[in-house]
């Protein structure tokens, strides 16, 4: 990414039928349950940026944002950076009739952070500054990786929130499982039904009035394709080819 930019804005979501159990660099040993992971068919890979394991399956939608080096949304303290984020986010979700949005700031998240429930080792059982929840659960998770070229914000958010399936492929009891059904929610819990479509439309406008662009829509170019390949193949040790 050249200094000047551009901004760069990307949607992901998993084919129906697969699914990623993604370990962060949370400094707790995450550790799957092999045998769940195998019988479920789950991709395990690790991420690297922060934050506890995350269960990328349809139901997620993930964004990226990248940011060129000293762009003025990225800042130079880390926690600051996702603010605007997760501001963007909690007003199209609020646009898009998702009611009792809240943004958290950085007292409440210090004060869950002091007293942690169960299952706070998940990303979306735990709280971070600047993450969105709705109805006092959690909707929106963030993380963020700084490279030379620059910074990258991301963002997952649950159109349905399968605790117990995660639950499994960590191998955790009932007790962790309820926990993190009562920290976090899909968005299918706490508004009318959503079209994703939709949803991505409404942040993606936020974000390029925060960003002071015009998101313009492109494919993937072949440079990205080989790129994306040879991370893949790191990641996962192996060639396959990926779409």
């Amino acid at each position: 990414m050249p200094a000047e930019g551009p901004v760069v804005v990307s949607w992901s979501r998993v084919p129906a039928d697969a699914a990623g159990l993604v370990l962060g660099r949370s400094g707790v040993d995450q550790v799957p349950d092999h045998a769940a992971v195998a019988a479920e068919g789950v991709t395990v890979v690790r991420r690297t940026s922060g934050g506890g394991p995350v269960l990328w399956d349809h139901d997620l939608l993930s964004l990226d944002v990248v940011l060129p080096r000293g762009h003025p949304l990225a800042g130079r303290d880390v926690v600051l950076a996702y603010r605007w984020l997760g501001q963007a986010i909690a007003s199209a979700l609020r646009r898009c009739g998702v009611g009792d949005v809240e943004v958290v700031d950085v007292e409440r998240a210090r004060r869950v952070g002091a007293r942690p429930g169960a299952a706070a080792d998940a990303c979306f059982g735990g709280i971070s500054p600047f993450e969105v929840t709705a109805g006092g659960r959690k909707v929106l998770g963030l993380s963020q990786a700084r490279r030379g070229p620059g910074t990258l914000l991301q963002a997952g958010i649950p159109l349905r929130f399968d605790a117990a399936r995660l639950g499994r492929l960590l191998g955790r009891d009932a007790v962790w499982t309820g926990a993190l059904t009562g920290a976090a929610a899909g968005l299918d819990e706490v508004a009318p039904p959503i079209d994703p479509g939709d949803l991505v439309g409404a942040i993606d406008a936020e974000v390029a009035a925060w960003a002071e662009v015009d998101l313009v829509a492109g494919d993937v170019t072949d440079a990205e394709r080989d790129a994306i390949a040879v991370v893949v193949a790191e990641v996962l040790g192996d060639d396959r080819p990926r779409a």
